[in-house]
């Protein structure tokens, strides 16, 4: 082998090495990056154990203690005194930007800001725990609906009216027709189209139709023109207990003062046969 061969594989060889040491170091500082004013986890321990051991079994425990609170190192000189975002002592609005800094991207949270929930001053932490166990779903301080009522007691009430829907029995929940976290809808509803009705088709899809002759209120005005959501002492949850005197609010009076609207027009929601719902 001459000499230029030689020093051109020795040149190859000492070339790889160097590359080899630089990818690992970079591996390295990649695994365990050097942030000023960071302390780790492993520091909060030392006065925090019994949040730190709960924390270990939360589903946030992928994250750093300081991904929430800050760099800890001024908190640790200080003996535990400031220099820590505190969920305790600020405000709705910084509270929830701090969950919101992982939770915005997903898609039922992206709508939050202009939620009625931020708008009220509700932050997360109102409703969720943070260092805790997956105790009940989604890390949430009790369960839906107790949670719900707990601000809600006037529409808890509706529930135990003769007619309701199965909300205290268990059979739904309030987050099957709301959204918590914000909507562009009226009542933060799941699901809506122009006439607040997209979420009661969910359940009773049968009055959706299409119907080559819809009933005008229900087009226009969505269910609720008829129907109270929560409960009512009205038969079908409808909020007049006379249908004629309900049906006299858009359509006057009754040529048959004496007997139901619906004796004759059966079909209220729709029809395909009788533009006066007839059949």
């Amino acid at each position: 082998m001459n000499r230029s061969k030689y020093l051109a594989i020795v040149g190859i060889v000492f070339g790889i090495l160097i590359s080899f040491v630089s990818f690992s170091s970079f591996g390295q500082e990649k695994v365990k990056p050097q942030k000023e004013g960071y302390i780790g986890a492993e520091a909060c321990k030392g006065c925090h154990p019994d949040i730190y051991d709960l924390f270990q079994k939360d589903p946030h425990r992928v994250r750093e203690c300081e991904s929430c609170h800050g760099p800890g190192a001024k908190h640790a000189e200080a003996e535990g005194k400031g220099f820590l975002f505190s969920f305790k002592s600020e405000n709705t609005k910084e509270r929830s930007d701090i969950c919101l800094k992982c939770h915005e991207k997903q898609k039922t949270f992206f709508q939050f800001r202009r939620g009625v929930h931020q708008l009220s001053a509700v932050g997360c932490d109102d409703c969720h725990q943070v260092h805790a166990t997956q105790v009940t779903k989604n890390l949430l301080k009790k369960k839906d609906p107790d949670l719900c009522f707990s601000c809600h007691g006037d529409v808890k009430s509706k529930f135990y009216l003769p007619n309701n829907h199965r909300v205290i029995q268990g059979a739904l929940t309030c987050s099957d027709c709301h959204t918590p976290h914000g909507s562009r809808t009226r009542a933060s509803l799941r699901k809506m189209n122009k006439f607040d009705t997209d979420v009661c088709y969910k359940c009773h899809p049968e009055k959706r139709g299409p119907w080559v002759f819809e009933h005008g209120v229900q087009k226009f005005e969505g269910c609720n023109a008829c129907h109270t959501p929560h409960g009512s002492p009205n038969r079908f949850l409808l909020i007049r207990r006379n249908t004629r005197t309900l049906c006299m609010e858009c359509h006057g009076q009754p040529h048959f003062p004496n007997f139901s609207c619906l004796n004759c027009h059966t079909q209220i929601h729709g029809s395909n046969f009788s533009s006066r719902f007839l059949q």
